[in-house]
């Protein structure tokens, strides 16, 4: 029975004890120890008022023209021919493959720029199964450099049934202006180099799809 006693009596020591220390540091001097730093006071709110910004003057919307109609060709003041020639094309109803191909075939009569134009609306609307038709303009010299570029260097985002073919067009082209790049990126993806021997590279490339359909 003297152990519970006892016990239970230095538990209440212990709250004594604990009572009075914290007696002691509430009582204590201010100046006795630092004490936990003021909270910074939270700055007044401003004023709506002071916040208020002259609103800028309301600006009218823009007005929205009326869709053209399919078909519709607006011809504004001094528009090269050739650009009339795209816009028609991209206004028609046909679909995009069809577009390409007119476009392509509108090509050859086109200057420089319009060719060059020409060829980013071609590369973004023809199809891998198409691709192959752009051969015979690849392979002509009389074309514009800048669309030469577009079509052989978009031929590399497309399978290898369309840029290995289209590679080896403008490798094997005189006087391509992507004849070296072709050539070497050719090289590149068959791991072979043949040189002038275009045979041989007709065959590597014929190997290299046919592995590919297996």
């Amino acid at each position: 029975m003297n152990k519970p006693f006892t016990f239970k009596r230095f538990v209440m020591a212990l709250a004594l004890l604990a009572l009075a220390l914290a007696g002691w540091y509430l009582g204590r001097p201010e100046g006795s120890a630092p004490l936990a730093q003021p909270v910074a006071e939270k700055p007044a709110a401003l004023e709506p008022a002071s916040l208020a910004l002259t609103p800028a003057a309301p600006t009218a919307s823009p007005v929205q023209e009326p869709a053209a109609k399919p078909g519709a060709l607006p011809v504004p003041e001094g528009l090269p021919l050739w650009e009339r020639k795209i816009d028609e094309a991209l206004r028609s109803t046909a679909e995009p493959p069809a577009i390409a191909q007119l476009l392509l075939q509108q090509v050859p009569a086109m200057p420089g720029e319009g060719q060059a134009a020409s060829a980013r609306h071609i590369a973004n609307l023809i199809p891998d199964s198409d691709y192959l038709t752009v051969l015979p303009y690849v392979q002509n010299t009389r074309l514009d450099p800048g669309f030469q570029e577009v079509m052989v260097a978009e031929s590399l985002n497309r399978s290898d049934a369309v840029k290995l073919p289209v590679l080896l067009a403008a490798a094997r082209t005189p006087q391509h202006p992507m004849a070296e790049i072709a050539k070497s990126t050719l090289a590149f993806l068959l791991d072979a180099d043949h040189g002038a021997d275009w045979g041989k590279w007709e065959s590597a490339v014929k190997q290299s799809l046919e592995k590919t359909q297996q």
